[in-house]
């Protein structure tokens, strides 16, 4: 099978590819929104940097047959610290290097030519000399691609994240006959909590561009209010930054142009008391963050919203509910079936480019300006 590789270094070429990449998502079962152009299209237009200290430049590799037919998609980006000088460092990571809000990367490839993909891929990087490093992501060991890829390039595996996902039956009395226990008994508190004292839960479904825009204001507020609870468990508010709120907007908009984008809100007597954003792809409903009022938490209103969430995603007939990436209890108590995603370094054997890896994980380590490499190689905190 004959493979060429090419590279794409401007937005408007990532908009050009739009139809054929969405066919490539279809082929290939993807159901992570953080794969689709608009995210991440959007994610570039927000985050990336041009300083002096930082820059960023678009190395999008596209992978087709012989035939013209798109086979894979990798969203990459050249990232220079300095951006000038000799003691330039120059990487290669995935689109989406952010604060958690992109909470998955990963190449789209057809499942028909992994082996061939990653042979191609290894062989158009390893023609270019001027990386130091390249971070991998959304790996999983023992696939073709990962196996290919690590038997041509030197992968050093890193830290790994599991996807949580549900696989629904036809009705929600069958899919909740088949959970265990003790979420059977958290899912009859939340409702019958409610209904002693005369209250019912409703759920209300943001879907196009305006009502999603309005949803999405509900929802930075409720999520802001759930980190700012002292509870058991750390809520960081992934949206107190302006640039991610903007960012996540942006996609959102365009997702909902798609009829993709989800913001669902409980409400309890008119009262919007939990939130998630949510997208709807071909094969499965993916649940991003959310947010709730602390002071209707002994209701267990975001476990309600999940349910109703779920019972969402049966009626329209969905497969599964992706309940995001994570080992967090929130999400291993519903049983899902896992998938684990691994992150990787390949760094060129040069001695500058060990030494300046090496420098940077330190600095990672000690200094906790920069997300450890240990972790996620690539994500910046600059």
């Amino acid at each position: 099978m004959i493979l060429t590789v090419s590279t794409l270094t401007t937005v408007d070429q990532l908009r050009a590819l739009e139809p054929e990449w969405l066919d490539l998502l279809v082929r290939s079962n993807a159901d992570l929104p953080f794969l689709w152009p608009q995210w991440v299209v959007s994610w570039w237009e927000a985050f990336r940097q041009d300083r002096p200290v930082i820059r960023d430049s678009l190395l999008v590799k596209i992978v087709r047959r012989e035939s013209g037919e798109l086979v894979a998609v990798v969203p990459l980006m050249v990232t220079e610290r300095p951006s000038v000088g000799p003691t330039r460092v120059r990487t290669i990571g995935f689109v989406g290097a952010d604060r958690y809000v992109t909470e998955q990367r990963a190449a789209i490839v057809d499942p028909s030519c992994e082996s061939e993909v990653a042979a191609a891929l290894a062989t158009d990087l390893g023609k270019d000399g001027s990386w130091h490093w390249i971070a991998w992501e959304g790996l999983q060991p023992e696939s073709t691609l990962a196996r290919t890829l690590g038997q041509v390039m030197d992968l050093r595996w890193a830290t790994h994240q599991a996807a949580n996902v549900l696989h629904l039956a036809p009705t929600w009395e069958a899919f909740r006959a088949t959970l265990k226990r003790n979420i059977k008994e958290s899912l009859r508190h939340c409702y019958n909590s409610l209904k002693r004292e005369g209250l019912t839960a409703k759920l209300e479904v943001a879907v196009t561009p305006a009502q999603v825009a309005s949803g999405l204001e509900i929802f930075f507020d409720l999520h802001a209010r759930r980190a700012g609870h002292a509870g058991d468990v750390a809520h960081p508010d992934r949206f107190a930054d302006p640039t991610a709120r903007r960012f996540l907007m942006l996609a959102c908009s365009r997702f909902a142009a798609r009829n993709i984008t989800r913001v669902f809100t409980v409400r309890i007597d008119g009262v919007a008391v939990a939130s998630r954003v949510a997208f709807q792809l071909p094969g499965c409903l993916y649940l991003y963050y959310s947010g709730f009022d602390p002071a209707w938490g002994k209701y267990s209103v975001a476990t309600t919203l999940v349910a109703e969430a779920i019972k969402y995603a049966i009626d329209a007939r969905l497969p599964c509910v992706h309940l995001s990436m994570g080992a967090d209890t929130s999400k291993s108590r519903w049983g899902p079936a896992t998938r684990v995603f691994h992150a990787a370094v390949s760094v060129q054997p040069d001695l500058y480019s060990r030494a300046a890896l090496g420098l940077y994980s330190w600095a990672c380590a000690h200094t906790g300006l920069l997300t450890p490499i240990k972790n996620v190689l690539g994500r910046r905190f600059d």
